[in-house]
């Protein structure tokens, strides 16, 4: 099964080893650098125990860079099937969030109705977990297919630092997921989770560091993802003002194949 069959069938993909030992940590290192420049800006929130950063990644050099690495463009346009197009749609996490079930898309709370039901769904979005997973807490969990249906077996994603997962954006996932000492590949209601005490899950590996990055095709389910979530939601009109990319960026994202789509356009 090739990855884009594999994809297509699970809604979601990882793929091992797209990064080095010290890509990783240098990207961990450059993380924290930035998340300590902006909180001097008070251009970081807090969600949970988890500080989120303002500004997307591209406008971070340092963090930047993996949204036109060759590694990555060639896993999103295998995927999507064509020129993947980046959207200003990227933030990253350092710390515990939120977690719960959800769907990405925008007609995502009920399966099957709305316009993003029509046909295949083109967005997809990237993770980059910069610590391990597959026996950590701190990941993230599927339910696999069900970016086709309603529900799907729920599976822990057993990322390690340096993998990527992909998903697309209408499959349900919850992050920030919690691993039991015993029975650890056993994913619990995410209710129990959150309320059963810490002494019987594991550790994570080292403090959560994770970024976030979209793409999608051209097209009308692009065109109302943007008009319905960048256009309509404060925060993410925040997040397109404060991103500014540099001429050397955008001719970087050129020459890799990545379509940069300007969204202060947008906002």
């Amino acid at each position: 099964m090739t990855r884009r069959e594999q994809f297509d069938q699970q809604g979601y993909l990882i793929v091992r080893n797209v990064f080095t030992s010290d890509e990783v940590a240098q990207l961990r290192q450059s993380a924290y650098d930035y998340r300590d420049q902006q909180q001097k800006l008070g251009l970081v929130a807090k969600v949970k125990q988890a500080a989120s950063i303002k500004g997307d990644l591209l406008s971070k050099e340092k963090l930047g860079w993996v949204i036109y690495d060759p590694r990555i463009v060639a896993i999103a346009t295998e995927l999507l099937g064509d020129t993947p197009v980046y959207f200003s749609d990227s933030t990253y996490q350092i710390g515990t969030g939120t977690r719960g079930f959800h769907r990405d898309n925008i007609d995502r709370y009920q399966f099957g109705q709305g316009a993003d039901w029509d046909g295949a769904y083109p967005l997809i979005r990237f993770g980059i977990y910069l610590q391990n997973h597959d026996t950590y807490s701190g990941g993230i969990r599927f339910k696999v297919g069900s970016h086709d249906a309603a529900d799907g077996a729920d599976v822990f994603a057993d990322t390690r630092a340096g993998d990527i997962v992909v998903w697309n954006m209408r499959t349900l996932h919850s992050g920030n997921a919690r691993r039991m000492k015993v029975l650890n590949n056993l994913p619990l209601h995410v209710g129990l989770e959150n309320r059963l005490p810490d002494f019987l899950f594991r550790e994570q590996q080292g403090e959560r560091v994770s970024l976030f990055f979209s793409y999608g095709l051209e097209g009308k389910h692009l065109d109302r993802y943007l008009e319905q979530h960048i256009q309509k939601r404060a925060d993410m009109q925040e997040n397109v003002r404060l991103s500014t990319y540099s001429p050397e960026t955008l001719k970087k994202a050129e020459q890799n194949k990545i379509k940069v789509l300007d969204a202060k356009k947008l906002v």
